[in-house]
């Protein structure tokens, strides 16, 4: 792929980089600790919380009194203080800032906004590498404010911000024609059953010759990892596409069931975690080495001889809004971890079209799955070329 992005270089770039403490040159906000008993679905106003601030938009509500400088508004932008220390422009209606995100604003003509966007990911991101914790890391505004932020001419940070903000724009339209290829894929589903006279009676998907297996989830220790064989984590599957670097080593004097090999072609499931959304997450794996193994937090489904529901319909099926809440509803636990059982999930009804039909099905998905795999590809070559891109920004080679 060929990206038409012009980067001029200047003379002796480094020559003249000087440094500024970002808190000279910012106003923090906080957000307030409002009364979580006020917090609703719906209400006067709506309020942003540490899960709001990447997606840019809240479903929850705030009904009560509030000082109007906790409004945020569209374009500000923000920084959730706890886990992974995100930041996002805020790109939905006013709400208020509630506690553990924080609104950082430019007071000075010295520091371009879009600059301090696209400078802020790296910054926090070494703060996250060197803070401790226990259970969930914390960022305070002190150290925020002692970042140190490279701070060429104003003119100099506008062209900077300019570059990655092309690039950053290519990565989008990427990310967008992937979701519209999920989209095509669950209109094509829905398209297959509703030819209503192609569906079987309604089943559970044990009926339909579905079940799952599933592995262990051992781990070496020390000098014990194996230096072939890995157990694969959740994060491996999570995300919606097999990621086989997310992994563990195996204890070296362990000898794996032949029957937790993840194989290419697998339809892996997610039956715990953390989240409730990362439940019943379901993935294709593609060309696979024979190194990697299941644990126990993922199924792999199985169709017996005979079965009357194909991999593809199958993962489709999972995506939908029924089965969705139906997962939400079924999963349960404690302790911060939520977990969904085989009984569960294999006793979930559904009237699914005849194999014919989900053969055709499976074709079209085929193709979709083909395109989404050269957006995928090139997404991996932005994503390259931007962290390349900034990474010499910030130190004056751009």
């Amino acid at each position: 792929m060929t990206i038409g992005i012009e980067v001029k270089r200047k003379p002796d770039p480094s020559s003249n980089m000087k440094l500024g403490r970002l808190g000279d040159h910012v106003e923090i906000l906080s957000g307030f600790a409002f009364d979580s008993s006020r917090f609703a679905t719906d209400g006067e106003m709506p309020l942003i919380r540490i899960r709001d601030v990447v997606r840019g938009r809240t479903e929850t509500y705030y009904s009560g009194p509030f000082e109007e400088r906790f409004v945020v508004r569209k374009g500000d932008l923000l920084v959730g203080m706890d886990g992974d220390f995100n930041r996002e422009t805020w790109s939905s209606e006013p709400a208020v800032l509630n506690q553990r995100v924080c609104r950082i604003s430019p007071v000075d003509a010295h520091l371009d906004r879009r600059y301090l966007y696209h400078f802020l990911p790296q910054a926090l991101m070494e703060i996250w590498h060197a803070t401790p914790f226990a259970t969930v890391k914390h960022l305070s505004v002190k150290a925020i404010r002692e970042i140190a932020l490279p701070l060429p001419p104003v003119e100099e940070q506008r062209r900077v911000a300019a570059v990655l903000d092309k690039v950053d724009e290519l990565r989008t339209k990427r990310l967008q024609a992937l979701a519209h290829a999920d989209a095509l894929t669950q209109s094509l589903f829905h398209a297959t059953v509703e030819a209503k006279e192609a569906l079987l009676p309604a089943m559970t998907l044990a009926d339909l010759g579905l079940s799952f297996s599933s592995g262990k989830n051992l781990i070496s220790s020390g000098g014990d990892a194996h230096a072939h064989n890995r157990v694969i984590k959740v994060n491996a599957v999570s995300g919606g596409v097999f990621q086989p670097s997310e992994s563990k080593p195996l204890p070296r004097t362990y000898i794996p069931n032949e029957q937790h090999r993840i194989r290419t072609g697998d339809l892996l499931f997610t039956r715990a975690s953390g989240s409730l959304d990362l439940i019943g997450i379901s993935v294709r794996v593609g060309a696979v080495g024979d190194h990697l193994f299941l644990p126990d937090k993922i199924w792999r489904a199985e169709f017996a001889p005979g079965a009357k529901i194909c991999p593809e319909y199958l993962q489709s099926l999972f995506k939908t809004p029924a089965f969705r809440a139906f997962v939400n509803n079924a999963a349960s636990g404690a302790a911060g971890v939520k977990n969904i059982s085989q009984r569960s999930v294999l006793g979930f009804v559904v009237s699914a079209p005849g194999l014919t039909a989900q053969e055709e099905f499976a074709k079209q998905v085929t193709a979709v799955e083909l395109l989404k795999e050269r957006h995928r590809s090139q997404l991996a070559e932005l994503d390259a070329l931007f962290a390349s891109l900034r990474n010499r920004a910030f130190n004056g080679e751009l």
